[in-house]
């Protein structure tokens, strides 16, 4: 008979990661009608990608996280204003970074604040079109 592990469950960056893979591909229209039709401003979440990061900065620079700070830049930083969401997850996720609990939770409990009101706001019947 064949034995599986048990699997673990997800952590938060994980599932952060699932809803960020989700909701950064989505789309909104900005004027009238669906983002799928003709006209109007599209909008993705992904186009809101540096705003993000910088509410975590933003966060951690007021609550005196300046290790996390360094960390938001070592690992996610692409070039002057652009950050990658994504990446700032894989390292909060990665087992091997070298942060502190307290830091990995508060930029994770910064993110799923955003990210999940995105999520909750932009479900299917509300603005986004899948």
């Amino acid at each position: 008979m064949l034995e599986f592990p048990a699997s673990k469950p997800p952590s938060q960056a994980a599932r952060l990661i699932e809803v960020w893979n989700r909701v950064s591909r989505q789309h909104m229209s900005a004027g009238s009608g669906c983002g799928c039709g003709f006209g109007g401003l599209i909008l993705q979440a992904a186009d809101f990608e540096l705003d993000i990061v910088e509410f975590v900065i933003d966060a951690a620079r007021n609550g005196g996280h300046a290790d996390l700070l360094l960390l938001i830049d070592a690992v996610s930083k692409r070039g002057p204003d652009r950050y990658s969401i994504k990446a700032l997850l894989d390292a909060l996720n990665a087992s091997d970074i070298r942060i502190s609990e307290e830091n990995r939770s508060f930029a994770l409990t910064q993110l799923a604040k955003t990210l999940n009101a995105i999520d909750k706001s932009h479900s299917k019947g509300r603005f986004a079109c899948d």
